[in-house]
């Protein structure tokens, strides 16, 4: 059986559409460059800041009052920017080994930068998130902070009462 002309180039054009919504921006429709790794919306490079597109702005401005360094209480902005098409940098000044906000200036222990590398398509997006330790959990970076070290204290404890009561007559 032939292929009908016109109902492969029907699918042809639905298919192509298909790609191309997926790859627009949320707010403009332009070109969408990268995923906001809160909402996962796609954005282009003008929308991809937390203050640039809607659900992330309005919930910024719902604890705005919130974001301050757990230490000295100096208000910290929660930020992500694009370099270029593919590169993208997100810092939450959130400590990673207890989850609280803290400041850049006096209070960030240790601070590196991880790297992670998503394809999408043909196309490959590099997210550079900036990790922080407070002075608390730097000691502990090691194993994830305070909550790394609950963790641990928890498995070890739950393996301690376990064998002791498979071994306990």
């Amino acid at each position: 059986m032939k292929d009908n002309p016109v109902n492969s180039m029907a699918d042809v054009k639905r298919r192509f559409s298909t790609v191309s919504n997926a790859r627009r921006c949320s707010e403009c429709r332009e070109e969408a460059l990268g995923r906001c790794p809160e909402c996962h919306k796609g954005l282009c490079q003008d929308h991809f800041p937390k203050q640039q597109h809607s659900p992330c702005a309005e919930h910024q401005m719902k604890i705005a009052q919130d974001q301050v360094c757990y230490v000295c209480g100096t208000q910290v902005y929660p930020d992500q920017w694009s370099l270029s098409k593919t590169s993208h940098f997100v810092d939450t000044f959130t400590c990673r080994g207890c989850g609280r906000y803290i400041c850049n200036e006096l209070h960030t222990q240790r601070k590196k930068d991880e790297v992670t590398i998503t394809r999408e398509g043909l196309r490959g997006h590099r997210y550079q998130y900036t990790v922080r330790y407070c002075d608390l959990c730097s000691p502990l970076y090691r194993v994830g902070g305070l909550k790394g070290l609950a963790r641990v204290i928890v498995t070890v404890g739950t393996v301690a009462a376990a064998a002791f009561f498979y071994f306990h007559p």
